[in-house]
């Protein structure tokens, strides 16, 4: 098990992705750090490793990893980090409360 680089805030976020072939989906970012993301729902079409581009919220789109899937989740790591001061901004203009504990995958 890899252990995680940054600590997530918790939000709520409309998002979108784009997989290698071109598909584009709808989904949600549920939390976020500078070095990654997780995604819920939308995310039948990913495996992990698979590569992808991200857009959240009005943010022009990033390129990410797949890393695991979990239920209706997947944890992405993005190629290069956010800048902390647009985290920052994200987690607090998103911002939502802890999750419960039934949606935190075992890992």
């Amino acid at each position: 098990m890899t252990t995680r680089q940054a600590y997530r805030s918790r939000v709520k976020i409309p998002a979108s992705y784009r997989t290698d072939d071109g598909s584009e989906y709808e989904t949600s970012v549920v939390d976020i750090s500078e070095h990654g993301c997780r995604l819920r729902d939308g995310i039948a079409t990913v495996r992990p490793g698979a590569g992808l581009s991200i857009s959240i919220g009005t943010m022009a789109p990033i390129s990410a990893e797949v890393r695991w899937l979990y239920r209706s989740f997947c944890g992405v790591a993005f190629t290069r980090p956010l800048h902390s001061a647009l985290v920052e901004h994200l987690q607090h203009a998103h911002a939502r409360g802890a999750l419960p504990s039934d949606e935190i995958p075992a890992r």
